[in-house]
């Protein structure tokens, strides 16, 4: 960190450089839609776009996304404060989350602090990371359902497009024609349920996997040096939990890992149940199918359900992030 200042990546940029080298490069980009498909019966296809992975285009000339670093508790306050993002209005859907994505917890987020403050940092960092991955599973969703309609009325499909549905089939564990499978897959998470784990896995962000390798879900990685030796891991044991480079990357990484890990099928199966029926997730429902994440099973499951219900969690199922770019000279925060 250079002089205390918070520094601003600029993700637009970012994505249309990657779009220029290869339309076939998106994993990502983000509402969720039920599992049966819209009527077909009246689509104009001579408006739909052709290629699928525009849709990273289409996004990045819209929002401009930055990614924060702060270097202390101190300044993701300040950084929170310059945004006026409170969680109160959120809860009551009387506002929408701010685009702010903080790149890393500080270090020092172990330190004392009063709990309710922890608490209302913790969630205020972790809630928009959390909109944005689902935003990007969104729009995977969207344009898969845009493919599967133009492939089942025997249209043909550009050459890109059957090449990003390929990647997301690789991505997703299943086959490009397997729209049944990739449709239960490709789809969003419940944000309560997200918000339950991760305060769960790193202790309110207090955890050294969190702090030192944004490490929010104890995701295992079983090649040496691809993360962090548990304290407690027994005799014989050769995982490591998986270090990441960005808080939004251990995120998408735990969406993708509920999306496709066979041990998480029930999961699935609840979430696609509810689409059917078209109500909104329920994080508690959910987390009860959850039990082979934890090597304590249904007592992991008992405390995702107390923090649901201890912390409302619940009151941020359906809220959205902002549709407009935070300023860059609102998040601007001098050194002390």
């Amino acid at each position: 960190m250079q002089g205390g200042f918070i520094f601003l990546r600029d993700y637009k940029r970012a994505a249309l450089a990657l779009m220029g080298l290869s339309v076939i490069a998106l994993y990502g980009a983000a509402i969720a839609y039920p599992v049966d498909r819209p009527e077909r019966a009246d689509r104009d296809w001579t408006a739909l776009p052709q290629v699928a992975p525009e849709a990273a285009l289409v996004r990045a000339e819209k929002l401009d996304d930055s990614m924060v670093a702060v270097s202390s508790v101190a300044e993701l306050r300040q950084t929170l404060a310059a945004i006026a993002f409170e969680l109160k209005p959120v809860r009551r859907g009387n506002a929408r989350v701010p685009r702010l994505f903080v790149e890393s917890l500080p270090e020092d987020f172990d330190s004392r602090m009063v709990v309710e403050q922890r608490k209302k940092a913790f969630i205020r960092t972790m809630l928009p990371l959390i909109l944005k991955a689902n935003e990007e599973v969104r729009d995977e969703r969207r344009w898969l359902i845009v493919l599967e309609e133009q492939i089942s009325s025997g249209r043909e499909i550009s050459e890109a497009s059957q090449a990003w549905l390929e990647d997301l089939a690789d991505k997703y564990r299943t086959a490009p024609n397997d729209f049944s499978s990739l449709l239960r897959r490709v789809d969003t998470v419940s944000p309560t349920l997200a918000l339950a784990q991760a305060i769960e896995e790193s202790g309110w962000g207090r955890s050294r996997f969190a702090r030192h390798g944004n490490a929010l879900y104890g995701q295992r990685a079983w090649s040496k040096g691809a993360g962090f030796v548990p304290d407690a891991r027994a005799e014989g044991e050769k995982f490591e939990v998986r270090a990441f480079d960005t808080l939004l990357d251990s995120v998408r990484s735990y969406v993708v890992n509920l999306n496709r890990h066979h041990a998480y099928d029930d999961y699935r199966a609840a979430r696609a149940t509810m689409r059917a029926e078209e109500t909104e997730l329920d994080g508690e429902a959910l987390a009860a199918t959850l039990i082979n994440y934890s090597e304590r099973r249904e007592a992991y499951v008992e405390t995702l359900t107390g923090l649901i219900r201890s912390n409302r969690l619940d009151q941020f199922e359906t809220v959205q992030l902002s549709s407009e770019p935070v300023a860059v000279e609102d998040i601007l925060v001098a050194s002390r």
